[in-house]
């Protein structure tokens, strides 16, 4: 699995010089590291990311794939994967869960502004 970001600004035709950096910040109240071993369970059990071979991405490269994107590391990924099927049901999509909300009260302060505009 790899992801290649563009190479030009779709505003113009100059080459970008520099690939943007994103850098994960694991918070407690938030998303923490077993957050992105979730998404990389998720991606892996969905079977639509695939290698160069189009077979689906093993949950290793995924991962890899996950820490070079967001600049982190897991330490070990497979610990990861085992504390999420750990959890409790009700908390096996804790960092899915959390985003969902966001983008729901996100959307509700939109329909309510646009109400009382």
């Amino acid at each position: 699995m790899k992801l290649i970001p563009p190479q030009t600004n779709r505003f113009s035709n100059n080459f970008q010089s520099e690939t943007p950096k994103v850098y994960f910040i694991p918070k407690p109240q938030g998303l923490g590291i077993d957050s992105l071993g979730e998404f990389a369970v998720s991606i892996e059990l969905s079977h639509q990311f695939v290698d160069e071979e189009g077979k689906p991405a093993p949950f290793i490269h995924i991962a890899k794939t996950l820490e070079n994107a967001f600049n982190f590391n897991f330490g070990d990924v497979y610990k990861s994967k085992s504390r999420i099927f750990s959890r409790k049901p009700y908390n096996l999509t804790k960092a899915l869960d959390y985003l969902k909300n966001l983008i729901i009260r996100k959307n509700k302060i939109k329909k309510d502004d646009s109400i009382t505009n």
